[in-house]
């Protein structure tokens, strides 16, 4: 068909169709009913182009707008997005409990103390696995000072340290390498060492369980100051063995609690705590816990209070379910972890593009030996213009475009005032990896219309509808609303389908200000009618009955 001078194919015709209808499924009339319609959008996109509707600015910024929004399942490597998806999703079906020693070692450091760091775990490693008890390594070794006692800066209170121990967790509760690391050693193994931008952690699994939500438990607490040190002092065992005899003789628990537990908060409550996740509590309480039946009643355990001995009542184990995963996705898109799916993009881009980065070295040299050494605490100086900065080869090339030197100055002029804290040349390396990230990714976003025809379908179907909806905005609705003339002339013509009474004589209608807006309904389709009828006068609309005849052949 042709619409003035536009000419439309039958393709454009039976896809928009077949959107939301089934071909096969569809009569002559239902296809023709559609084709009025479909006409009829046409006409108002073509009037709206040749109004510049889309010209404005203000119409401009929202497809704007949208096209960003849309483009990001088309700058992503989606296979790697629903790996890491799938990934997610098994995790969470499970709480790791474990302990680490780390090692500091500062994400930027040099190749010598990296390697320092990374030989100082594995020497500690093999002292655990020659037999050396994991959490008094951590005592001994780690650099987190977790690990020992000390004193909270807050409080200014002494705060018992942890011995490694970081309890359970599950899928994103920690950093994405460290989570890894844990989830991929097995239950009373050591692992390598795991680099984190902390430093290097050796991981110890004590135990890995099936997901749990909440854990409801009862106790009773015994005070002692030495139980942190798994130490028992006299009167506590006293207290802790006629706990236990009358447990034996079936006094109930609840009334343990009371004669004996030192938890104020718990004792009025039949000892009954609130219920937790197991990353809530301390891993050997949690693990004491959760391995008790219903009702079964653990030896004591030790806390930084004291002794408990707890009562499990029941656990509610965490169900992967529907919204579980919708969650799941949305927090794999604000982690870190998603810059695998960027860094996996990236890396099919510079090889789809035949990326190369032959003069990124001479380039460098330059700059290290032209850029003044005083160039980063100032903000006027120009190292775009230092003298030969044009004449160097390209520092890198892809598809048709080539990045030179003075693009790559210009980036780094962003950086002035900012406290260099490594060598200019690895400073440099660095900020022409993120660089060229940047100029790959801006150029495959650039060209998504060009290469997508999918994309550029969507996002030509957001800009017709967006002019349409403005359109029937100025011609139709707003109109029909502020033409209150043109409204009054038009009820006297339909009044009489708005009788009060139609037996009564003489007959009375329904006044304007009772019907109002199903009459503005009514002349906002008298008025449509009225523009539709100018606007096939002035593009014609011509049918290729011959073709159209085809699309419902079998």
């Amino acid at each position: 068909m042709t619409i003035g001078d536009e000419a439309v194919s039958k393709a454009e015709f039976v896809n928009t169709f077949s959107k939301n209808n089934d071909l096969k499924k569809t009569t002559a009339k239902e296809l023709r009913d559609y084709l009025d319609l479909f006409v009829n959008f046409k006409l108002k996109v073509k009037e709206g182009k040749a109004l510049k509707i889309d010209t404005s600015a203000a119409f401009q910024a929202e497809l704007s707008s949208y096209i960003n929004q849309s483009a990001q399942q088309y700058l992503t490597d989606n296979e790697m997005t629903e790996r890491l998806y799938k990934e997610c999703v098994e995790r969470a079906k499970k709480h790791v409990h474990a302990s680490h020693i780390l090692i500091n070692c500062a994400p930027d450091a040099s190749p010598k103390d990296t390697m320092a760091a990374y030989k100082k775990a594995l020497k500690i490693r093999k002292q655990i696995l020659k037999g050396m008890d994991f959490n008094e390594a951590a005592v001994l070794y780690s650099e987190d000072p977790s690990a020992r006692d000390y004193v909270n800066p807050q409080s200014g209170r002494k705060q018992a340290g942890n011995k490694g121990d970081i309890s359970y967790f599950t899928v994103f509760n920690l950093i994405y390498p460290f989570e890894t690391g844990a989830y991929n050693t097995p239950v009373g193994k050591v692992s390598m060492p795991i680099r984190t931008r902390f430093g290097y952690h050796l991981i110890y699994v004590h135990d890995v369980v099936p997901a749990i939500s909440k854990i409801y438990a009862a106790h009773i607490l015994i005070s002692d100051t030495n139980a942190k040190n798994g130490i028992m002092s006299e009167e506590a065992k006293g207290k802790i063995e006629e706990i236990q005899q009358k447990l034996n003789q079936g006094v109930p628990f609840a009334q343990l609690v009371v004669e004996y537990s030192d938890d104020i908060a718990t004792n009025i409550k039949e000892g009954h705590m609130q219920p937790f996740a197991p990353n809530q509590r301390a891993g050997n309480f949690v693990s004491a816990t959760i391995h008790l039946k219903n009702n079964e009643i653990s030896q004591p355990v030790a806390s930084v209070f004291g002794w408990h001995i707890i009562r499990l009542d029941s656990i509610v184990y965490l169900t992967v379910d529907d919204e579980l995963e919708g969650v799941l996705r949305m927090k794999l898109g604000r982690d870190n972890r998603s810059f695998i799916s960027k860094e996996s993009f990236i890396a099919k881009l510079k090889k789809q593009y035949n990326y190369e980065e032959s003069g990124k070295a001479q380039s460098i040299k330059f700059l290290c030996a032209n850029i003044p050494t005083n160039y980063f605490q100032s903000t006027t100086t120009d190292i775009t213009t230092l003298p030969g900065i044009t004449e160097l080869p390209p520092m890198a090339s892809f598809a048709n475009q080539q990045v030179t030197t003075q693009e790559f100055a210009k980036y780094i002029s962003r950086f002035q005032g900012i406290d260099l804290t490594t060598s200019l040349e690895k400073f440099l390396n660095e900020r022409f990896e993120k660089f060229i990230e940047d100029r790959l990714y801006n150029y495959e976003k650039e060209n998504l219309i060009n290469k997508y025809p999918d994309f550029r379908e969507l996002v030509n179907e957001y800009h017709d509808g967006m002019i349409l909806y403005e359109i029937n905005s100025q011609k139709i609705w707003t109109q029909a609303i502020t033409d209150t003339a043109g409204l009054h002339e038009y009820y006297e013509k339909i009044k009489k389908n708005y009788p009060i009474d139609p037996n009564a004589n003489p007959v009375e209608y329904k006044p304007l200000n009772e019907i109002k807006a199903v009459v503005i309904t009514e002349f906002q389709n008298h008025l449509d009618e009225l523009w539709l009828q100018e606007l096939r006068q002035k593009y014609p609309v011509v049918i290729n009955e011959d073709v159209y005849a085809t699309i419902l052949k079998k």
